[in-house]
This record gives C-alpha cells, sequence and structure tokens, in this order.
C-alpha cells in the first residue's frame, strides 16, 4: 500500500519530531521508494501494482516535498501535472483528504463527519463504532479524536512548505482561499470512484455537517468532549494492549498524533505519563519500517 507511509511522514512533520523519526538515511530511502513507484503518467497508485490514484498520488506527492525534494523536481513537475489534469485535491479520496487538513494544506470542512459522539452510543445501536470491522473499527477511534480536535499543524499558514503545497496541490487558476470546502465533501476523481457513494449516505454526510458547521460543535461541546475523553481512553488501552504497535501501520500513526495533541502538543510536565507514550510509540516505529531494493517503505 502507498498510503501507509504518508501517514509517518506527515505525523512527524506536524509533531516536529521529524529528526528524531527520520533520519537522514531513512528520508534517502524513502524518496528512493517514492521515486521507484512514480508511474509514467506522473501519479501513484493506492498499491504498488495499481494504477495511477489521486489517493495515492496526493500522499505520495506530499510526502516527498515533505522529505526534501523540491517542486522544481521533475517528478513533483509531472505528479502536479497528473493531479492537475484530474481536477486537484479536492477530488481526492477521504483519506487522503483527512491527512492533508491535518497538515493544513486543506479545510476540515471538506471534509465529511467523524463524529467521536458515535461512541456514546448504546452497544446494541447499529452504527455503533464497535461493529465496524477491527481495522475500520481502530482507524475510526483516533481518526475521530483528531477530527473532533480539528488538530492542524501549528507553522502552516507561515511554513514555506505547507504555504507552496496550497497552491501546488490544486489547478493553478484555483486560489486555496477560493475554494468551497464544503462543496469538496463529496468531490472524488472518477479514477478513484471504485464504489460510488449512495445518496442515502450523502444525505446523512449533509445532515452531519449541518451539526458540525451551523450549529456550534467544537470539542468543548457537553457531548463532543465526552466522546473525545472516551476515544482518547481507548487509544490509551490499544496502545497498552499492544505495547505501542497497535493494529496497523494506519492507526499507529494517528495515534501518535492523537496522544501527542492530547498532551497539549508538547511535552508537557504535569501530563508526563501521555507525553511519555509519544517516546513509546516511537520506539515501535522500527518495526513497521522496511528495506528493500525498490527502498525503505512501511508495512
Amino acid at each position: 500500500p502507498m498510503f501507509l507511509m504518508p501517514g509517518l511522514i506527515i505525523m512527524a512533520y506536524v509533531t516536529k519530531a521529524q529528526s528524531a523519526i527520520l533520519t537522514e538515511p531513512r528520508k534517502v530511502a524513502m524518496i528512493h521508494y517514492l521515486r521507484n513507484h512514480q508511474q509514467t503518467d506522473g501519479g501513484w497508485g493506492s498499491h504498488i501494482e495499481s494504477p495511477s490514484t489521486m489517493f495515492g498520488t496526493a500522499l505520495s506527492y506530499v510526502s516527498l516535498r515533505l522529505l526534501g525534494v523540491s517542486s522544481k523536481d521533475p517528478a513533483c513537475v509531472i505528479g502536479r501535472k497528473f493531479m492537475d489534469t484530474h481536477g486537484g485535491c479536492v477530488y481526492t479520496s477521504s483519506w487522503a483528504k483527512f491527512w492533508l487538513a491535518v497538515l493544513g494544506v486543506y479545510d476540515w470542512k471538506g471534509i465529511n463527519s467523524i463524529p467521536p459522539e458515535m461512541w456514546l452510543l448504546p452497544n446494541w445501536f447499529p452504527f455503533h463504532p464497535g461493529k465496524l470491522w477491527c481495522h475500520c473499527r481502530m482507524v475510526y477511534l483516533p481518526m475521530c479524536y483528531i477530527y473532533g480536535k480539528r488538530f492542524v499543524y501549528g507553522d502552516a499558514d507561515t511554513d514555506p512548505v505547507t504555504v507552496s503545497l496550497r497552491k501546488e496541490l490544486y489547478p493553478t487558476d484555483t486560489a486555496y482561499e477560493s475554494i468551497n470546502w464544503s462543496n469538496a465533501r463529496h468531490k472524488v476523481a472518477d479514477i478513484d470512484n471504485y464504489s460510488p457513494v449512495s445518496t442515502v449516505m450523502k444525505f446523512a454526510h449533509d445532515m452531519l455537517a449541518v451539526y458540525e458547521n451551523w450549529w456550534g460543535v467544537s470539542d468543548k461541546s457537553f457531548f463532543r468532549s465526552k466522546g473525545l475523553d472516551f476515544a482518547m481512553e481507548y487509544i490509551h488501552a490499544e496502545d497498552q494492549q499492544t505495547n505501542y504497535v497497535d493494529i496497523g501501520p494506519v492507526n499507529k500513526t494517528m495515534n501518535m498524533l492523537a496522544v501527542w495533541i492530547d498532551a497539549g502538543g508538547v511535552a508537557d510536565p504535569d501530563k508526563a505519563a501521555v507525553s511519555s507514550q509519544f517516546l513509546k510509540h516511537m520506539q515501535r516505529i522500527p518495526d513497521y519500517l522496511w528495506v528493500a531494493e525498490d527502498g525503505m517503505k512501511m508495512q
């Protein structure tokens, strides 16, 4: 899969732990991997045998840029051309939009709701997250926490890389500030749209968007704060029970970001136990990193 390593790269970047997590040899090997799997049309697939998708391309392109590759590099130039052809990153898929929002190069209003309040429903309720397949459930868990907090990289407005990405990821005739994010929620490129979302599901998302954006829901709202507290307690349990490996690479990096946010975004001495969890997470990252002839990847 081409969508695992980008989560690690973005998480390391926004937490400013890049130098500790992504040493220079690792960065070189990761760049080598991304270059090897770029396709002749300029895009990347969702996995190494997939045709190019906006999902794989958006995340792989951003990864190259965060690893230090110039926007003028030929790989980036043809990558942007591919994204432009398909309408830019408002047409990438939901998990890519999630990570772009975390990085501050996409707006949270352009993402369908991931409400942590769902955990407060009775266990018998048909849509309770506890009824999801284990990998879906354990990704929903940190994703709903980060969404509920509306976390955005603190330096997104001033960091030269993220400021530039706000231009690079969208068509040249589209100003980042002019994008209608609410309309972007349902947009997805045809090449990514394997299983179109039903009209009923879109209506449900639209109702949740009203709840999120017009009813003034925030992480301080009663039910949201209760949902966030439940999610964080569950995240800690998952981390401890798996010795910080977690169920897979996707929730591994999201859990890392979630505990970092919960610790105040710094090594807060008043929350030493939480801060130490981020460090324990760092110690298990090598379990997921693999090197082969095509470079370093996360598996």
